[in-house]
Order: C-alpha cells, then structure tokens, then sequence
C-alpha cells in the first residue's frame, strides 16, 4: 500500500491575473470575501486543475494519483483471464466476467468463495486489489500483481505473506481486521475518508471526498480558496488549510567555511506535519483537530519496528526515521528532495544529495573510497541502507546516518558494510570506516537501549542520562522514557517529572504512558498536568493513565481539566470501535464507572468483532471472577487459548485461573506452555518457575530462573527467589554464588553524616 506525500501547489496564475497595472483610478479594495459558514468544503481535483494545469498534469499518474482507482480495464494491470496461484494447498483464481473483476479464494468461514474487485491500489512495482466481502466492507487481497517488466521478475501474481501459512480467523489473512481497507488503508489512499463505521450494525458506510490523492488530501479544502480567486483578493495563505512551500521560498546555500550547504531563506511550512500522516506508522485518534499529535498517536522506536540503533526492521512509513537524522535538525523536509506533485525525486542518484553536499567533497573518492559508479559509490548505498517489505518493495532507511560496523554488531543491526562486502568481517569493516574518517556519529542512543533491553548492568544509567541530557532525537528520548517504565526504575518519577514539560509532544505522551506503573499520588502529581496538555494525544494517554487514580482530593480546575480530556478519551476509543483495542479501553471505563453488565456487553462485543484480540478474553474472564463467576471464566480462557492472537498469553492466564481453582497439575501445563511459546517473557517464566517449585520439580524451577537470570543478569527478583530456592534445595554452593551477585547489585550505602 502506497502513503501519499504532500502537494505543492502556488497561486501564480490567480496573482497575476489581478496585479498588473493599470491606468484606471484606484479602486477600493474589496471588502474581505464572506466565506461560506462552517468549515470549507472540498471542490476536487479538476476544480484545482482549471487553473492550476501545470501541477495537475505533474500529478497525473503519480502514485498519488494512482494509489486507489475503480477496477476497470484501464486501471487493472493484473491477469484476471482465468489465471490462478497457489499458496500452500490453497488456490486463488482470477477472472473478469464482462465489465467486472473476481477473485476465488478461502472466505473468512474457510470455505470457498467468489468475491468482487471493487479497486485497485497503486502501481508501482505491485498492485494490490481490494475485495468487497460484504457490503461496505473491502479486504486488500493477500495476492497482489508484480507489475514490473517480466525480465526483472515481474507480470506475474505472488502472495504476500509467502514464508507462513495463514489461513481463516488469523488476523493476519486477507479477510482479517488487519487487511480491512475502512481501518487500516483507506486514509492514506483517499482524500478526506470518512470511516463511517456503524457499530449496532458493525457495518461501514465508507465515504471520501476523492477516490484517489488528489490536490486537497495535501491543501485541504479548496472551496475558500476558489472563492477568494474568483473575487481577486487572495488572503495569506490563499484560503487553504496548509502552509506548503513553494520551490522558490526556499534556499539552500554554500557559505564559506562550509561544505553542506545552510539554509538562508524560508517560509513557515505545514509541509512535513502535512506528508507524515501517511508517512508514518502511527494510529488515529479520530480527532479532526488541526496538527498531527492533535489526530495521530505516532510510533516510538518499538523493538518490533527498529533495531535498537533506530534503523528500520518493520514498515515504518519514513517519518519516524527521517526524525532521528541531521537532515530533520538542520531544517530540511520533504519536498526538498521530492517534488510533491510527481512524488520523484528532484535529481538522479548523488546529484540530489550534492544539491546541498559539495561534490568536490562528498561525490569523491576520497570520501566513498569505493570507484565511481561501482556499488558503494552511491550516496545511497551507505547512508541510506534499504529494506525489502511486500516482497518485492525495497525502502530506503531515512535516517540518513554513518556506516557503523562495530555498533551495528554489538546490537545485532544491519550493517551497510558488510551486507555488500559478506565476505568481509566487521574489523576490517571498522578498520576502513576509522582509516577515511576522523569522526563518526554519536549513536546516543544505540548502546542505552541495548543495555535495557539485554538486562546489562549499565542500560538503567544510560537511558537516564539519554533523556536527562535532552540532545537526542525526541523519539528517541520517548522510547527511553518507555524503557524506564519496563525496567521499573526507581529514577522514573524524578525524569519523568522534568520531562513532563519538553517541548515535543511524542517525550510528554511517553511520560504519560511510563507512569502508569508509578504509585497514584505520584502519578497525579505528574501527569495531572498533561490533562491540559495543548496535543490532544497526550491529554489522551494522561486520562488513561489517571483513569483509576482516586480523584477527590483534586482542586476543582483539576477535575475540571480531567473531564475535558475525558471527552478526547471516549471520543478518540469510540473512533477505534471497529477494533478490539478500542472495545476493550471503552469496557474499562464502564467498569471503572461501576457498570459491569455494560463493561460485560462491550467485552463480548469485541470479541465478536474481532475473536483473536487477546486482551478482550483476559479481560472478561477476569470480570467473571470478579464477579465470582469462576465457570464462565475459565470456559472463556480455554476458548482464548484456540482462538487468540498472542496465545503464551492466553495460555498464562487459564494457568493462573486453573491455580486459584485449585487445579494445580493441569495449571502447570498451562503455565509451562506459555513459558514455552514465549521463553523471552520473564514473569511467563518466573510464574512458571514458582508453580513447578511448589509442585516439587525444583530442580526445573531452578534451571528456568537461571535461563531467566542469564539472560537478565541485573534483575534483582531474580536473583532473590534463585537465592531462596537453591538455599531451600540444599544447594548451598549456588545460593551463595547468586547472593554475592544480589548485593553486587545493591547500591551503596551513602556516608554517614560527620558529626
């Protein structure tokens, strides 16, 4: 799926047109335009066209032109002349049946089924197609068209998840929640979408303002805009929404002394908060508000997205990379390197980057030690390492940093080295790296987070002084803020506190998230704060991490602040209701308000709207016990375990409800069973480890904390329960060994005052 970029289109011709000269008198300027009451309104792309032909012909057949057209001949590239594919025992087929396109495949109910091609999204180098299969609702299809020239491997269908079998009521097949267009695509491939999701009906009536990108995905609506050229007085900003760059505002130059060129003029420019919408891995908050953390919670540097060095591993939408770079410092965005209406880039290979590095410097072999036009020549190669998603769709990392080769071994990331020079070790990788530069780039953060996340004794420091010293990338710092809360440090509410107040959004929100493990009283006093926070997303996460906090001692501006949030809260959960995310938040409140019959009828409609949500299950089973309803919880737990996504969980938690029935042999099945599925999950294994010492296998308890402890050689619980049990078990060499490890760990005693 294709994310759109923003547009750039100027009002010459409209200027023009009312400012030449004139021998007539002077007229009295016209009065401001009454603009039409409310909001304005979208007009379409051959509305913008009529004037503005040179942009619009840039536009057309752009990605962003094409990134969601009606099937039809012209715009279908795949072969639907009866051609099929296989994927494991499963066949699809594809026809056309007069003017319409089908699919045969597996249907959500795992038999087979016919479906119709509603769509097609994007062109280059795959084409995705989307199925209704029932009304209102469209599915991207797991099979998409290779649309490049057969000698490059293309003319031909493939499946997109080719290395894993996924079949009917995971999430991850074509038919799931995670391939539904409503949700998770049709934003980024429309203009102005309206979801439309009807939750009595759990039907979506799906509307956009244009099928495809077009002028005001990127503008906003036009209709001011039109109105004020039409009357001959364009006000500043010309009647549009966003504030986007002409080429000729902005001028990067070379001074003396430097060899990257300095920006010396410049316009305020929407334009990087109006491209990372779509560019970005983020999730909406349904919030029509003006500003990207007003609609959007973006991503942090999550072990599931990035290495630890912040370079991509999942699909991240560039955003969240391109704002760890230097470029983002030194003030660049996107439109100086792409132009908006064609989305390709302004030159060729290193000619765009020596628009702003001079060549005499960094287009020579001096600095690239690798022959011009050979691999590793190109700017590209080594500061802009790319990754392959879709199969077939390769990503340039837009963190633009330095080769690294010793780093990127120590934290277990891609190396640009090594990956052309595979026969190559790190050493000499490194050795060339320090033999042609004197300086490299900082990393701030690289090796802080690989310490957390490997439990070595220093990563608590490092996170500390990453987000105390306040110089690293602002995502960056949220995530170490994240990993504070994960490593329960004792230092979280003294950062968190003075990180409360720096000025981007992404840090306080993660404040906000970290907290939520902190004591009440603390976290009021943090967080309470972030409730009138001017970003709509944190004073979200600031309402849900005080929505159980007791709130009678508040001042009333305090409860007054929280009520306000609260309504961006409900506001935002009820916008992902089509989720089980957003279903499970919305029982939480319920039963937070005293409510259980509506928390219960909430949690079971998430599971019916989506039965693999694992949380949904935990979370209604724990009601049931609440509600000492121990029966049902446990029949809704044995049904977690068939059916949820993340099953060592689902697998924990009838263990643990199996162990307060007191089935304990069965219970430990359980428990054993989700250490096994998740053997990296420590309180997966310590439960474990404690239900099998109490049920008399000590010496499998001990071997599993002792994985546990190798693996986190700082975590002091540990340490204790192996001293406990290996003290207990008779092994009085081991106890010892591990207490001596325990108060390593303990910190120093402080002087004692002199007299």
């Amino acid at each position: 799926m294709m994310p759109r970029a923003a547009s750039v289109i100027g009002c010459v011709a409209f200027l023009v047109a009312h400012t030449g000269c004139s021998n007539k008198e002077p007229q009295p300027s016209p009065p401001t335009p009454a603009m039409e009451a409310g909001p304005a309104s979208y007009v379409g792309t051959d509305t913008c066209a009529s004037c503005h032909e040179a942009a619009h012909e840039a536009w057309l057949g752009s990605h962003h032109d094409l990134a969601m057209q009606p099937a039809t001949e012209a715009t279908v590239l795949g072969d639907f002349d009866g051609a099929t594919a296989a994927y494991y025992d499963e066949e699809a087929r594809f026809d056309q049946r007069g003017e319409g396109f089908f699919v045969s495949a597996l249907g959500p109910d795992g038999k087979g089924g016919t479906f119709p091609v509603r769509y097609t999204f994007g062109a280059v180098p795959l084409q995705q197609y989307l199925v209704e299969v029932e009304p209102g609702r469209l599915q991207a299809f797991a099979f998409a068209w290779d649309t490049r020239p057969k000698p490059e491997g293309g003319q031909r269908w493939f499946h997109l998840q080719p290395d894993e079998y996924i079949g009917p009521g995971d999430p991850l097949h074509w038919t799931g929640l995670l391939f539904n267009w409503n949700n998770n695509c049709a934003d980024c491939h429309s203009t102005r979408l309206l979801k439309g999701y009807e939750r009595e009906t759990r039907r979506y009536d799906t509307s956009y303002a244009e099928v495809s990108v077009g002028c005001e995905a990127c503008h906003g609506p036009g209709s001011r805009h039109v109105k004020e050229a039409k009357l001959g007085v364009l006000s500043a900003g010309a009647g549009l929404e966003a504030r986007l760059p002409d080429a000729n505002t902005r001028q990067w130059s070379f001074v003396p002394g430097r060899d990257i060129a300095v920006l010396t003029t410049s316009a305020e420019t929407d334009e990087l908060e109006t491209c990372a919408p779509c560019h970005s891995r983020r999730a909406d908050l349904g919030d029509d508000q003006a500003g990207y953390h007003n609609r959007y919670r973006m991503a942090t540097l999550d072990t599931d997205l990035y290495f630890d060095d912040g370079q991509i591993r999942d699909e991240v939408y560039v955003y969240g990379s391109f704002l760890q770079s230097k470029m983002y410092q030194a003030g660049v965005i996107c439109s100086d390197c792409h132009e908006p209406h064609t989305a390709e880039l302004r030159a060729e290979g290193n000619a765009l980057c020596t628009r702003c590095h001079k060549a005499s410097v960094y287009d020579a072999f001096e600095h690239t030690f690798h022959a011009t036009g050979k691999p590793g020549s190109r700017c590209t190669d080594c500061h802009m390492p790319r990754r392959n998603y879709m199969v077939i769709d390769d990503r340039g990392d837009h963190r633009f940093d330095v080769p690294r080769p010793a780093l990127s071994k120590r934290v277990g990331s891609p190396d640009p080295c090594t990956t052309c020079h595979a026969e190559k070790t790190t050493a000499w990788a490194e050795r060339q790296i320090e033999r042609h530069f004197d300086t490299r780039s900082a990393h701030p953060f690289a090796d802080a987070f690989f310490a957390a996340r490997h439990g070595l004794p220093d990563g608590e420091a490092q996170l500390i002084e990453l987000v105390a010293a306040g110089s690293a990338p602002a995502i960056a710092r949220a995530t170490a803020l994240l990993e504070l809360r994960n490593l329960q440090s004792r230092a979280l509410p003294a950062i968190g506190m003075r990180a409360s107040s720096d000025p981007s959004p992404l840090v306080r929100r993660a404040v906000a998230v970290a907290s939520r493990s902190l004591p009440a009283e603390i976290r009021s006093v943090i967080v309470g704060p972030l409730l009138s926070d001017r970003a709509s997303s944190v004073r979200v996460e600031a309402v849900a991490s005080l929505l159980n906090v007791d709130r009678g001692a508040w001042k009333p501006a305090e409860r007054r602040a929280y009520e306000a949030a609260l309504v961006d809260y409900r506001r935002a959960r009820a916008f992902a209701s089509d989720r089980g995310e957003g279903l499970v938040d919305l029982a939480h409140l319920a039963l937070l308000e005293r409510r259980p019959d509506r928390g219960e009828e909430i949690l079971r409609e998430a599971l019916e709207v989506d039965p693999s949500f694992t949380a949904a299950h935990v979370n209604l089973a724990d009601l049931y016990r609440a509600l000492d309803r121990n029966v049902d919880s446990e029949a809704v737990l044995r049904r977690a375990v068939d059916v949820a996504a993340d099953r060592a969980t689902a697998e924990h938690a009838l263990g643990l409800a199996l162990v307060r029935l007191g089935q304990h042999d069965e219970a430990l099945e359980h428990l054993r069973a989700a250490h096994l599925l998740a053997p990296d999950a420590t309180r997966f294994g310590y439960v474990y480890a404690v239900a099998s010492f109490d049920r008399g296998r000590r010496k499998e308890a001990i071997r599993v904390l002792d994985a546990l402890h190798q693996r986190e050689p700082t975590n002091v619980e540990l340490l204790r329960l192996l001293v406990h049990y290996s003290d207990t078990s008779g092994r009085a060499k081991a106890a010892k060994r591990y207490s001596a490890k325990l108060e390593a760990l303990r910190p120093p005693e402080p002087p004692p005052d002199r007299p």
